[in-house]
């Protein structure tokens, strides 16, 4: 049999993200919660979520995620979002395209502003992502 398995690369980035940001001594990324859901209570959050398309080659997956950013602060929104997107696309050991199981990572679309409760802030950017999986 030749099958291949494809991980939750959802849970991956969630899990690598918050380590990478808890790692980070710029203000605005302290106390940020990292999660697939907007918390209830949180006035800084970043929420990654499954987007439609996507396919297989091989080993390896071609998915998509939506990233939003929410704050109760619009500077700290574009603060944290930059940060998010360099975060994310960062190669290499240490950072979140290593192979393991993140191949490539691209921004496909934004950062842009998006509607957000009254007192918050919010802007979405779509990521693209290819993750490789392992044989049966």
């Amino acid at each position: 049999m030749h099958g291949i398995v494809y991980g939750d690369y959802l849970a991956h980035l969630i899990g690598r993200l918050d380590e990478l940001l808890q790692a980070r001594t710029e203000a605005y990324a302290s106390g940020v919660d990292v999660s697939n859901r907007q918390p209830a209570k949180s006035r800084r959050s970043v929420v990654l979520t499954t987007s439609p398309g996507g396919g297989s080659g091989d080993t390896l997956r071609t998915s998509y995620v939506t990233l939003d950013v929410v704050t109760d602060d619009e500077g700290t929104t574009v603060d944290l979002t930059n940060l998010v997107l360099a975060l994310v696309a960062s190669r290499g050991p240490g950072g979140m395209v290593d192979g393991q199981p993140i191949t490539h990572l691209e921004v496909n679309g934004g950062p842009n502003p998006d509607p957000a409760p009254d007192g918050f802030y919010k802007q979405t950017a779509e990521l693209e992502l290819q993750h490789r999986g392992r044989s049966l």
